[in-house]
């Protein structure tokens, strides 16, 4: 099977009846997620890692319900949405898995109703089924998450696309959403520099204190998905990044569809 990841970024502004006139200022990101999913293809199974999905402090939860669905009400566009399979073989597996894995918690969570860190990149990519997991607090669960999910994915013959939804600093200019800070800027160049290169798991050794004063929400996602790919993550690929409004948004593709 092909061993396939990508970052995706989650402002509902992407969606058109969401941004509006907005949305002509994330035209590289736009352009950028299109172009990820005419040469991706749709997949059998999209695996999306979610900050945004409901969680707990010291565990990872992943959905368990048969189906899974969800809409974009909370930003005053009911109709345009999403309605997939759960792969629940898949989750079942996973939480048997997790049950052995020392120092990763894993817990079912019994809500179907999908969150805009899911839908923004669904709105895009096509996938016949669905595996929707949360981040934890502790940056050094995520690794062996990646690894779990990877070893799950290969034993039950999955082609699965790996979806690591998160964006960059919420703080890269005077009025952006947490505020302002200097590191912002250098903890985007230095993700985006390890995109490029493949590196991700060199995203686990990135300086504490320019994590922090980043104010980013995508790093965990982006560490499970490279323990996923492994060795796998090249090749590589940066098809965006931008930050208009304060945040940073990345558009990267790894591996075989990269």
């Amino acid at each position: 099977m092909a061993v396939r990841g990508c970052v995706c970024p989650h402002p509902p502004l992407l969606v058109p009846a969401v941004g509006g006139e907005n949305r002509r200022r994330v035209q590289a990101t736009v352009d950028a997620m299109e172009r990820l999913a005419a040469e991706g293809g749709p997949a059998d199974l999209a695996i999306v890692i979610s900050p945004h999905t409901p969680g707990y402090a010291d565990a990872v939860a992943v959905r368990t319900p048969a189906t899974l669905w969800g809409d974009f009400s909370a930003f005053r566009c009911p109709s345009v949405g999403v309605e997939i399979d759960n792969d629940v073989e898949f989750v079942e597996r996973l939480l048997e898995r997790a049950d052995g894995e020392d120092g990763l918690a894993l817990e079912p969570l019994d809500d179907e109703v999908l969150d805009h860190g899911v839908l923004v990149p669904l709105f895009f990519l096509t996938a016949r089924r669905l595996v929707n997991l949360s981040v934890a607090r502790p940056y050094e669960l995520h690794a062996p998450l990646g690894r779990l999910i990877r070893e799950t994915a290969d034993e039950l013959g999955r082609d699965a696309l790996f979806v690591a939804s998160g964006d960059l600093s919420h703080r890269l200019q005077p009025g952006a959403p947490a505020g302002y800070d200097p590191r912002g800027t250098l903890f985007d160049a230095a993700v985006v520099d390890h995109f490029a290169r493949g590196d991700l798991d060199g995203l686990r050794h990135l300086d504490p204190a320019l994590v922090q004063g980043a104010g980013e929400c995508g790093l965990r996602s982006f560490i499970a998905l490279g323990a996923y790919l492994g060795a796998d993550a090249a090749p590589a690929r940066v098809l965006s990044y931008e930050g208009p409004f304060g945040v940073g948004y990345a558009v990267a593709a790894f591996g075989e569809s990269a």
